[in-house]
C-alpha cells in the first residue's frame, strides 16, 4: 500500500499542473479571451485628399478608437455604416511616407565611435531605402469565451464573401480555411507611380497557462495592393481559418 501511494501523489500532482483535475480551461486564474484588429497601409510616394474605408468587424466589436494603437496625430478616424456593413473610415489632407536607413551593426567596443543615426527622409534614397508602413490596431476584450471554432453568426468577423479557390495566406498547417474577399474602398491622389499596400487582419482567441501557454482562435487576413491614383470600391483577396489550436 505504500508503494502504491507514492505512485499516486506525484501522478496527482502533475495532473493538478497540467490542468486535468482543474476542469476546463475555463476555470484557470490565466484564462483570457480577446478580439485583435490591425491594419496595415504601406504606401511609396505621398498621398493626398485621402479617404479610406476599411472592413470592420461586427457585430459586438466596440471598442473606443481612442484606444487604437499608430494612429497618426493627422489622420481622422470613425466607424461608419453603409448599407448595414461597417467600415473603419480614415481621412486625411496627406498621407507622406517614412523612409529610414539600414540599421548601423554594433561591434564589441565601438559604442562609441558609431557613425550617426540619419534622420527619417520621405523618400527613397540609397541612405534611406526602408519604407515604414502604418501599423494601427487594437486588442479587445469580450469579457467572455470567444466562440472560436464556428464564429459565424456568433462572434465580430470582417464582411466578406467566400471565393473561390484555395487559401494562399492562412491555413497552411491543415486548419479549416476558405478563400474570402472583403470590400473596400480607397479615395486618393497620387503619382502614377506610386505604390499603395493596404492588409487588414481580424481574430478573435482564448488563451490560457497550463505547462505553457495554450489557447484557440479565428482569423481573418486580407490585402490589397494599387498603383497609381484610385477614387472608388475594390476587393481584398484573403483567408479565413476557425478552429485553430487546442480545446
Amino acid at each position: 500500500m505504500k508503494t502504491i501511494s507514492l505512485l499516486v501523489i506525484p501522478v496527482c500532482i502533475f495532473c493538478l499542473l497540467a490542468a486535468g483535475c482543474t476542469g476546463s480551461p475555463e476555470s484557470l486564474d490565466s484564462y483570457q479571451s480577446s478580439y485583435s484588429y490591425e491594419a496595415t497601409i504601406s504606401f511609396t510616394e505621398p498621398l493626398y485628399n485621402v479617404t479610406l474605408l476599411l472592413p470592420y468587424p461586427s457585430p459586438g466589436f466596440d471598442p473606443l478608437l481612442s484606444d487604437f494603437y499608430g494612429m497618426p496625430e493627422d489622420w481622422e478616424a470613425e466607424v461608419i455604416t453603409i448599407n448595414g456593413t461597417p467600415f473603419l473610415s480614415i481621412t486625411a489632407a496627406e498621407m507622406i511616407p517614412e523612409y529610414r536607413g539600414m540599421p548601423i551593426a554594433i561591434e564589441p567596443g565601438q559604442e562609441e565611435n558609431l557613425p550617426p543615426t540619419l534622420p527619417p527622409s520621405d523618400r527613397y534614397s540609397e541612405e534611406t531605402p526602408i519604407l515604414m508602413p502604418e501599423n494601427l490596431g487594437i486588442r479587445y476584450d469580450p469579457g467572455r469565451t470567444v466562440r472560436t471554432k464556428h464564429p459565424e453568426g456568433s462572434e465580430p468577423l470582417l464582411p466578406y464573401t467566400p471565393s473561390e479557390g484555395g487559401c494562399t495566406i492562412l491555413g497552411l498547417q491543415g486548419e479549416p480555411c476558405t478563400a474570402i474577399t472583403s470590400p473596400i474602398s480607397l479615395s486618393y491622389e497620387s503619382t502614377p507611380d506610386t505604390s499603395v499596400e493596404v492588409w487588414v487582419r481580424f481574430s478573435g482567441s482564448n488563451e490560457w497557462w497550463s505547462l505553457g501557454w495554450s489557447g484557440n482562435g479565428y482569423s481573418q487576413l486580407s490585402s490589397l495592393q494599387l498603383t497609381g491614383p484610385h477614387d472608388g470600391w475594390n476587393e481584398m483577396q484573403g483567408d479565413m481559418v476557425t478552429g485553430t489550436g487546442r480545446y
